[in-house]
């Protein structure tokens, strides 16, 4: 039998499309061999003309043109868009990280820290459409919490905005009218790098009075400056998973979803939310001791012989701020640490209970399930497998 010939029109320079191609890679390994025809196509840049008339079996691309859409529409062959950019969109499948989680993920990050004050940075409005509905959900549910959220958007220029240098002041003068400590969150990790040169050269101190949190994780972009940007993580390897699933059943002309949406997987912090919004010393000494000592099976006592306060003050403060008591806290970071083993590793439920700092491997399993809505073993699986979002 024939090898199915597949095209994959992927921009690569970031890690975002490196990472769907690994997955991409990952599924062919796990099911028959497809013939790959690679072309690697730059935002905004036009797939080759002779792509209308290819006699190959399917495409995976990121279509952000009208005249990509018509070549790929008039190619008939089956295709799966990764942007979701075009208005209209594509009458295609569509894969894509789950907007809608990436801000839940974002939102929980920041109150967690204490922030009162939050913010989005986005794009040119309508630029990246998938971009503009990051940073309106995030603000949509700063607002659902009785807070307000600032969201900015540059102004003059053409079609693509004004120029760098420009964009960089109106970006400065933004955040210096925003209250302190802020909180802000961007819709990718270039803009977080912007956001990041905009605060350097108009000596705004991150994280200390703007945290600043990144979507993409791209390894490279997030370490290239002295404040490296935090940011979610949104498993494009999972993506790029799922849409060749989606385009082999295409392929196979079975029926499948117009939209898949994979959750994000964690938030990876660096020294740009190195930080927290607390104007209370002895609270924020407290709640550093907690994220440091977590998993070494410290309780609420510990954490009261490190400030000058009594426990049900110390519980009341803490309740206040973060709405929950420092065991709750304590459970809390347990548990994300957990989740990261259980994600990452192959490791046993003991050995993750013993590293969590958890008496036994049973209460941690029980904890685990009543918290989480899944056993350790169900969490593992999703997360380690990506042949389960199918």
């Amino acid at each position: 039998m024939d090898r199915l010939r597949v095209a994959l029109l992927v921009e690569t320079s970031r890690g975002y499309g490196r990472g769907i191609l690994h997955g991409v890679w990952q599924y062919i390994q796990e099911h028959e061999t497809w013939s790959i025809l690679y072309r690697p196509c730059g935002f905004g840049q036009v797939a080759p003309s002779w792509i209308s008339s290819w006699d190959g079996d399917g495409i995976i691309a990121f279509i952000d043109t009208a005249k990509t859409a018509r070549l790929l529409k008039q190619s008939g062959v089956p295709t799966v868009d990764l942007l979701g950019e075009l208005i209209p969109k594509p009458q295609v499948p569509f894969v894509a990280p789950d907007n809608q989680q990436v801000a839940e993920l974002a939102v929980q990050y920041f109150l967690d820290r204490g922030y009162q004050s939050f913010a989005a940075c986005g794009f040119r409005t309508g630029l990246r459409p998938m971009l503009d509905q990051r940073c309106l959900k995030f603000q949509q549910q700063i607002q659902e919490t009785g807070a307000e959220c600032a969201l900015f958007t540059p102004r003059g220029g053409g079609k693509e905005g004004p120029s760098w240098e420009r964009e960089q002041e109106q970006i400065a003068r933004w955040l210096q009218g925003l209250p302190k400590p802020l909180a802000l969150f961007a819709c990718n990790d270039t803009r977080g790098r912007e956001v990041l040169n905009a605060c350097q050269t108009h000596n705004i101190s991150v994280p200390e009075e703007v945290a600043v949190l990144g979507v993409g994780n791209d390894d490279i972009l997030c370490q290239l400056s002295d404040e490296r940007l935090s940011s979610i993580d949104v498993d494009p390897q999972r993506v790029g998973y799922q849409a060749a699933a989606v385009l082999d059943s295409l392929m196979q002309q079975k029926p499948v979803s117009d939209l898949t949406f994979i959750p994000p997987r964690r938030v990876v912090s660096r020294h740009s939310t190195d930080s927290l919004a607390v104007t209370d010393p002895e609270l924020a000494t407290a709640i550093q001791y907690i994220r440091r000592y977590a998993c070494r099976q410290i309780q609420v006592e510990d954490v009261v012989k490190q400030v000058n306060l009594e426990r049900r003050v110390l519980e009341r403060r803490f309740r206040k701020l973060l709405g929950r008591s420092p065991k709750a806290e304590i459970i809390r970071l347990q548990l994300v640490r957990a989740r990261e083993l259980l994600a990452e590793t192959t490791l046993s439920n003991t050995e993750i209970a013993y590293r969590c700092g958890f008496n036994s491997a049973a209460y941690f399993m029980d904890l685990f399930r009543r918290k989480v809505g899944q056993t350790p073993g169900e969490f593992r699986q999703t997360s380690q497998s990506p042949e389960q979002i199918v």
